[in-house]
């Protein structure tokens, strides 16, 4: 399958296949990919490989490619090329990847979750009392699907915004608004995260595609 390609604010979304034999797609690789790749346990592996390709293609699709190796940071992060910035999800079959001009100050996030309503409730645990009430009114699979769409949404702030706090962030410490076509507004509830980011912007954005919530955050400030 050809892969999908998404503008995005402020870059590009490729989306891709999680390769079915990832050995096969370890030539495409730089060396020092490959390297690393052959290191990892083999679902790990299929999701690392299909992850860089999906990178490299965005990073190609932004003129932004260097033919240098996307190796992983400190945190787990991919490493960039200057003058880029990018972020990498998985889930089950699919793989993704956001990647945009370097902005000083901006840092870049996406995630991708199944659009469907969790196995087990999860939203006493990701969710705000807020957000709980928001969602009072839903039940089901509607409700279901709400608690996913915001899970979503907060892991891909928190990809966004690790490089400033370098530490895991807990769900609870900031609650989402979801709106209507595919934009939602964040606020930190936690005192200690907001002393930490400082005066930060979230800018959010999500879609259903492929039957996954596909989310987007880009953190702009000092």
């Amino acid at each position: 399958m050809a892969p999908i390609v998404r503008r995005a604010r402020p870059g590009v979304i490729v989306l891709l296949p999680t390769p079915d034999e990832p050995a096969r797609e370890l030539g495409r690789l730089h060396p020092a990919e490959r390297a690393l790749a052959t290191s990892l346990p083999p679902v790990r592996q299929r999701e690392w490989i299909g992850g860089r390709l999906a990178l490299r293609h965005a990073l190609r699709e932004q003129a932004l490619d260097r033919d240098e190796p996307l190796l992983r940071d400190d945190r787990g992060a991919p490493q960039l090329p200057a003058g880029a910035l990018g972020s990498i999800t998985h889930k089950g079959a699919w793989v993704a990847a956001l990647a945009a001009p370097h902005q000083p100050g901006w840092a870049l996030g996406i995630d991708l979750e199944a659009a469907r309503p969790p196995r087990v409730d999860l939203s006493a645990r990701v969710l705000t009392d807020r957000e709980l009430g928001a969602l009072a009114g839903l039940a089901g699979d509607e409700r279901g699907r709400a608690v996913t769409l915001r899970f979503s949404i907060k892991e891909a702030i928190y990809k966004a915004i690790d490089p400033r706090v370098r530490r895991y962030v807990g769900f609870r410490e900031v609650e989402v608004d979801v709106h209507p076509g595919g934009l939602a507004v964040a606020r930190i509830v936690d005192d200690r995260l907001r002393g930490e980011l400082g005066p930060v912007a979230l800018e959010l954005e999500w879609t259903e595609l492929e039957g996954h919530w596909l989310c987007t955050a880009v953190a702009r400030g000092g």
